[in-house]
């Protein structure tokens, strides 16, 4: 309701107090939108640092564990190593032998054992020319580069499973 008045004063325009909202948005809608996408922006970047740190995987030889106690003020750290393979230092103390070898030695006892025939990781049978590595701990053999592979990831024999 405009009204314009001249009569003895300054002319003026009276408005209604309802102002035109069409097309805009209450202001606290308009906060809480502000929040949220805030909140949003933030838990986003959250879970990219955690995503990035948890991409980045250990070397494969060493696993270190850190354990501080948070008890004491000055809490000291402690690293815990687990050791995934065996070294090369150890691998190379493991005897080999070619397998013609082995056949001679053994023929005069009678072996019905798998392992004397064939490798149990690669699964290809032995060749009298083949270079064999034989386990301390157990005296299963394998083919020398087969078991080195082996030894570097897991520190166990593959058929028995004993700690070497």
């Amino acid at each position: 309701m405009n009204t314009t008045t001249t009569a003895g004063g300054p002319p003026y325009t009276a408005t209604d107090d309802t102002q035109n909202t069409k097309g805009t948005i209450p202001e606290g809608i308009q906060f809480f939108l502000v929040i949220f996408f805030i909140l949003i922006i933030v838990c986003y970047g959250c879970y990219i640092s955690k995503r990035s740190l948890f991409s980045q995987s250990p070397t494969p030889s060493d696993t270190i564990i850190s354990l501080a106690n948070h008890h004491h003020v000055g809490a000291i750290n402690h690293h815990i190593k687990f050791s995934q393979g065996l070294d090369d230092d150890v691998l190379v103390s493991f005897p080999t032998f070619v397998y013609s070898d082995v056949m001679i030695r053994r023929k005069g006892e009678a072996y019905t054992d798998a392992n004397v025939s064939s490798c149990s990781i690669c699964l290809d049978d032995y060749k009298p020319s083949d270079v064999l590595r034989m386990l301390p701990e157990c005296e299963h053999l394998f083919h020398l580069s087969c078991i080195d592979t082996w030894l570097k990831v897991h520190p166990t024999c593959p058929v028995c499973r004993s700690m070497l």
